[in-house]
């Protein structure tokens, strides 16, 4: 199954760390993501297409349409101390093959670059609505494990982390790079900006990045809105609806 890297450019980054989420569960990883590399100002610079992607042409706010793919950005630190390598994509590749083949290349990618670390983050689905998100971590390294019990997540001892999230910090570990995933509890059945928060919350405080929520804070209490009035009109068979298009994830 063919994978398709369009690289813009290669950047020349300073101890390099990748950070990757892909769709999941409560668009938690698109959510962080998208918020993350909007505040670092990140250059796309890179493209993924494959096979594997579901086949589905993807249209755009301003009528244009496009194939499904995968983005990759890079932000240059002030300080020059931890440059960035960003993975992101609004769908997961609909083959097991496709997801394999598709982290191979990135961690090829960012071996080249130097990189040494790779962090993923996305959902912790709890399957109930949860006021206060937890968060709960994982890595391939027993250093690693001992570092984000310090910084007070739960380190998970039980499940599977799958698909994108799971196999491009698994596979770090086979081209001699540490792995670690972050995840925020979520209920999975709708889209959960207070996780997003909360797993952004969590990366940014592992790479030592100050950065203002105060956009995904105000999404998040656009989507309890939302779903409150959801709720309400579930209750009531009589309340009036009307037809409209659904919320824009990312703003």
């Amino acid at each position: 199954m063919k994978v398709f890297l369009k690289l813009k450019e290669k950047p020349d980054l300073r101890h390099p760390v990748l950070v990757g989420g892909v769709a999941d569960s409560g668009y938690v990883a698109n959510l962080a993501l998208d918020h993350f590399v909007k505040e670092l100002k990140g250059k796309l610079f890179g493209e993924i297409y494959s096979y594997g992607f579901p086949p589905h042409i993807m249209i755009q706010s301003d009528g244009t349409a496009g194939l499904q793919k995968a983005n990759l950005y890079f932000h240059r630190s002030p300080d020059r101390k931890t440059d960035l390598l960003i993975l992101g994509g609004d769908t997961q590749p609909s083959e097991p093959q496709a997801a394999y083949q598709i982290a191979s290349e990135v961690l090829q990618l960012a071996k080249g670059m130097g990189i040494k670390k790779v962090y993923t983050i996305g959902a912790h689905v709890t399957g109930t609505a949860v006021e206060d998100p937890k968060i709960y971590a994982t890595a391939t390294d027993p250093n690693l494990v001992k570092k984000i019990a310090d910084y007070g997540f739960h380190v998970m001892s039980q499940g599977n982390v799958t698909w994108m999230n799971g196999l491009l910090f698994g596979l770090a570990k086979l081209r001699g790079m540490d792995g670690c995933f972050l995840s925020a509890e979520t209920s999975g059945y709708s889209v959960d900006a207070k996780a997003a928060r909360g797993v952004l919350v969590a990366l940014t405080k592992v790479l030592g990045i100050t950065m203002d929520t105060t956009r995904l804070d105000e999404r998040a209490k656009e989507i309890e809105r939302l779903n409150h009035t959801i709720d309400a009109n579930q209750r009531d068979p009589a309340q009036e609806t009307e037809s409209r298009s659904p919320p824009e994830l990312y703003r």
